[in-house]
């Protein structure tokens, strides 16, 4: 103790410096709890002024020669616009199929941070196996739709509902809708099939790499890049989400309301996935109780079970779309 310094006096100067060490680091996690936020759900890109090709597309993956295939025949797709229920002015590309007859739809759903171009890929091959009409939606805070905050699918869910209902209304009459997602798509293609408010026009589902719950991804990627539990930090991000959107995280699930599809499910995963893990399809796929399969891509990574094994990949697609009678 230093000398002039009685005990009492001591005390009080230890337990302040204790409590400001403590305000500190209270105060460092709070600021990487809010960075974090922002990484999650800002919007990736700022949306451009108008839309128009890449001057370059690295064309290695099927995604990238897709994009390309997608710029070339960017005159056949036409722009259209909803507004979401909250208000948002959504974007989509619309191709209408060869034969004006056929009432095939398929709505492809891009990923996180994806742009809406990079579906061109699964477009093509689409249009491979089937005439059909195709819609691509632009998700909410990408593309060339608005928004500032991203929806991982639970927003985006009730955004596809609205793409159905405005279609339905477009093209006059009944459709046969296949909802086909990758990665964050795939999880706002089976919480739109699990709602109470899916048109009987939805007859089937393809989800690619989806994640079970927006809380347990987002605590998987922080104990991968950070090498610690990440439950704090994302306890902290929600309250910090929800405080400022309103968005629930917990609530970003899709396990608990799988049971509720009705309609054939074909999951896609690839067995070495290190970004949504292949449990959260297994776990999905457990839930569901109906007409459903299950594929896993040997040496495929995220998202990449379409380059690894392109034929498997689409012959898979080809034999759902037979199931669901499209194509």
């Amino acid at each position: 103790m230093p000398p002039g310094l009685s005990l009492a006096l001591w005390i009080i100067i230890a337990v302040a410096g204790v409590l400001l060490f403590l305000a500190g680091l209270g105060l460092m996690i709070y600021i990487f709890a809010l960075k974090t936020y922002h990484q999650i759900f800002d919007r990736p890109y700022p949306r451009p002024p108008y839309d128009k090709s890449p001057l370059k597309i690295e064309q290695k993956t099927m995604i990238g020669r897709g994009k390309n295939w997608f710029y070339t025949n960017r005159m056949d797709f036409s722009d259209i616009q909803i507004t979401s229920f909250d208000r948002i002015k959504l974007a989509a590309y619309y191709r209408p199929p060869e034969n004006k007859k056929n009432r095939a739809l398929i709505v492809l759903i891009h990923g996180w941070k994806d742009h809406p171009s990079d579906m061109g890929a699964y477009a093509q091959m689409i249009l491979n196996h089937t005439d059909c009409h195709i819609l691509i939606p632009h998700l909410r805070a990408h593309g060339m739709s608005k928004g500032r905050f991203i929806g991982y699918g639970l927003y985006d869910s009730q955004d596809i509902l609205f793409w159905i209902r405005f279609m339905e209304k477009r093209l006059e009459g009944p459709l046969k809708i296949i909802l086909y997602g990758r990665s964050m798509g795939a999880v706002t293609a089976l919480l739109a099939a699990a709602s109470n408010k899916t048109p009987a026009s939805v007859c089937g589902v393809i989800a690619d790499s989806p994640f079970d719950s927006l809380e347990k991804q987002i605590q998987s990627v922080v104990k991968k890049r950070f090498h610690f539990r990440g439950r704090l930090l994302t306890n902290l991000v929600g309250n910090i989400a929800r405080k400022r959107i309103g968005f629930p995280i917990k609530k970003a699930v899709v396990s608990p309301v799988a049971g509720r599809i009705k309609i054939p499910v074909l999951l896609l995963h690839g067995a070495e996935d290190q970004f949504v893990s292949l449990t959260m399809s297994e776990g999905i796929y457990n839930r569901l109780n109906c007409p459903k399969r299950m594929v896993i891509f040997d040496n495929a990574g995220h998202l990449n079970g379409f380059d690894v094994s392109p034929r498997q990949y689409s012959d898979e697609i080809k034999k759902f779309l037979r199931v669901c009678k499209v194509g």
